[in-house]
């Protein structure tokens, strides 16, 4: 039996972001407008949190040589939790007026991808898809999004989904060694997705903004399974815990874009439990 309940007290505006950490069985996620991060202790059972610089954080991952990354208004930063301290990498939205960045994740390669966001939700196609590699250096791989959003990829690293070029599209592309999107196509339309990740059968997952449910999305474009989450606007999912077999998903807590959720625990963190699937580990950025 399926079993939803909140992994802390604390609410955000805006959660986005979950991600398990496999080695510290730590579970991360932000308030995009704090600019929050939050870091859940699975065995302590305990909560922290950091105020960010700046005036929004996107995404995150965590470093393969400790600490993580953030992808932070316009650029890219090293964050040390131990110290509280951000660090800039790159700015490469820097001059491109009105973006910031949104979604993101490390591809199978240990590369970060992230995407940029009109900051007044105006939809224009003007935000790109950028990659950091392991070396700090930056290249714009795609481009034509109005939101980008829910970047994950197939176990083999050879397809790359995501959204944010068409209302209610998730599109598949090519990806692979190369770590450049190519051949294109739509995989699943009539949806509202957001954030996303793929589970250890290969299947994606997908928090939808609209309709308080979190989507099982086959390979082949089939809807597989709903879990319904009443009263939320479910903005990302993440599979963690010891075992993988969690369902973390970050909500909405106050208006954003004119939706307004209903819940009476909307803005926090919740798991799901006994959905009988279970994830993969989320890489680490190789820098």
């Amino acid at each position: 039996m399926i079993k939803i309940s909140g992994v802390s007290k604390h609410r955000c505006h805006l959660g986005e972001g979950p991600l398990w950490d496999p080695g510290a069985e730590l579970l991360y996620w932000i308030d995009c407008f704090g600019p929050l991060l939050y870091r859940y202790d699975f065995h302590s059972d305990e909560t922290n949190s950091w105020r960010l610089p700046g005036k929004t954080v996107g995404s995150l991952a965590v470093r393969e040589q400790g600490g993580l990354l953030l992808a932070m208004d316009q650029g890219f930063y090293t964050f040390s939790p131990e110290t509280g301290q951000a660090q800039l990498i790159a700015q490469p939205l820097a001059g491109r007026a009105g973006l910031r960045f949104n979604d993101g994740k490390v591809d199978p390669f240990g590369s970060f991808v992230a995407g940029g966001m009109n900051s007044d939700y105006r939809k224009h196609d003007n935000c790109p898809m950028l990659r950091l590699s392991p070396e700090f250096e930056v290249s714009e791989i795609l481009d034509g999004f109005t939101c980008f959003n829910g970047p994950c990829f197939s176990t083999d690293g050879e397809r790359l989904y995501v959204t944010g070029r068409a209302d209610g599209v998730i599109e598949v592309f090519d990806y692979g060694s190369s770590q450049m999107p190519h051949s294109g196509a739509v995989l699943v339309d009539h949806c509202n997705p957001d954030g996303a990740t793929v589970d250890a059968e290969g299947y994606i997952w997908s928090a939808q903004w609209t309709g308080e449910r979190i989507l099982r999305i086959a390979p082949d474009g089939e809807i597989d399974t709903a879990i319904s989450i009443p009263g939320q606007i479910v903005s990302s999912v993440m599979f963690g815990g010891p075992e993988l077999d969690l369902i973390y998903v970050t909500t909405v807590g106050a208006e954003v874009c004119g939706d307004v959720p209903s819940g009476k625990n909307a803005g926090m963190t919740l798991v799901i439990e006994g959905s009988g699937f279970r994830g993969r580990a989320e890489p680490c950025f190789k820098g």
